[in-house]
């Protein structure tokens, strides 16, 4: 893995190795819904929305992926983005197995914490995590489709905020801790490492129709590298 500043798609590859050369399409482009030849399941569009090239439609329909934050107000990217969930809760953005569901965990202040594995799609195999205000409504084990509610938002153990939660990628051969934490160099949620890997993950629900997270704080200083990188 390499060190210091990564390319957008290094943070995704961790442990596992993506064949989205074999398809024909770079891991950036597949995860910001621009592939050519193998789009992002499910986006119906790939005009640039803003000037980000990103889709600004929701996918859907059989098999395809879904915005997993739908009604979310945005927040901070560090190793994942913040996200304020709206009524709905947060919802399994493509079919998964969950690997791991607290309603309560030590790592996380005592708050909730979910990590599903991606089994369909041009990217399976990556596995995702939900933490803090969320209470699971799924075990481990299960096998869920797109669009499934996996928790409900409840009090936030950092800031007591109902349905406040970080949502990113998950390590594959940890899952319960963030991908960015298996990173080489990393030094804490505001580092190069883990605002590579949050910013990954906006650019992965915005795709979807999701709200894109914001650098905020110290991230503001790297933003144009991680976002240059992307």
């Amino acid at each position: 893995m390499a060190n210091l500043v990564l390319a957008f798609g290094e943070i995704l590859v961790g442990a596992i190795i993506l064949d989205a050369g074999i398809k024909g399409d770079s891991i950036p482009n597949v995860i910001k819904g621009q592939a050519t030849q193998h789009p992002l399941s499910g986006a119906t569009s790939t005009a640039a929305a803003g000037g980000t090239g990103v889709p600004s439609a929701a996918a859907g329909g059989a098999g395809g992926y879904v915005n997993p934050v739908p009604g979310a107000r945005t927040g901070r990217i560090d190793q994942g983005v913040d996200y304020t969930l709206g009524p709905q809760g947060f919802l399994a953005p493509a079919p998964s197995v969950i690997l791991q569901a607290d309603q309560t965990n030590p790592g996380w202040r005592g708050g909730g914490y979910i990590a599903a594995k991606i089994t369909s799609g041009y990217l399976t195999g990556l596995v995702y995590y939900v933490a803090e205000g969320i209470a699971p409504l799924v075990q481990k084990g299960q096998q869920v489709a797109a669009g499934t509610v996996l928790g409900r938002g409840v009090s936030n153990p950092y800031n007591m905020i109902v349905g406040n939660i970080e949502a990113g990628w998950a390590d594959p051969n940890s899952p319960g801790r963030p991908l960015a934490q298996a990173s080489s160099g990393y030094s804490g949620d505001q580092s190069t490492q883990a605002l590579t890997a949050g910013y990954s993950f906006s650019k992965f629900v915005h795709a979807l129709g999701g709200v894109a997270g914001v650098f905020q704080g110290a991230g503001q200083a790297l933003a144009s590298a991680v976002e240059a990188g992307g």
